[in-house]
């Protein structure tokens, strides 16, 4: 019994990873490309974090619905120095940028749907 009980966990943890893994994410941006002006909202993380990877699947979806908003994605294991000029210490963490390029707020850690568009609407990155 305790054996079955075992396989099924496994089973069931193997499937639900390969149903997520499935799922599209905000391919990452270097930072170098992100347009320096502009309101935009940048999401730091890595591909191997899972709170990443759920932020991504949001965030994707959103580009999906609406491709003109500015949401990029900067994965810090490839790019360090963007990470210390931001100086991330935990992911995922937002970046809310203003039109004039100046940071106006951070948030460590995931955010549903009405979370993230109340935050992007308060900096006007979507309105």
């Amino acid at each position: 019994m305790k054996k079955t009980m075992i396989l099924l966990s496994m089973f069931l943890g193997l499937s639900f990873g390969a149903f997520a893994a499935d799922e599209e994410m905000l391919a990452a941006t270097p930072f170098a490309k992100i347009p320096a002006t502009g309101a935009k909202m940048i999401e730091f993380g890595a591909t191997s974090c899972r709170s990443c990877q759920a932020m991504d699947r949001l965030l994707y979806s959103l580009k999906q619905e609406n491709s003109a908003l500015p949401l990029y994605f900067v994965n810090v294991m490839k790019d360090r120095e963007a990470a210390a000029k931001f100086r991330i210490r935990m992911i995922p963490t937002q970046v809310f940028i203003d039109k004039t390029g100046k940071v106006v707020a951070t948030h460590i850690g995931l955010l549903n749907r009405e979370e993230l568009l109340q935050w992007l609407q308060k900096y006007g990155i979507a309105k």
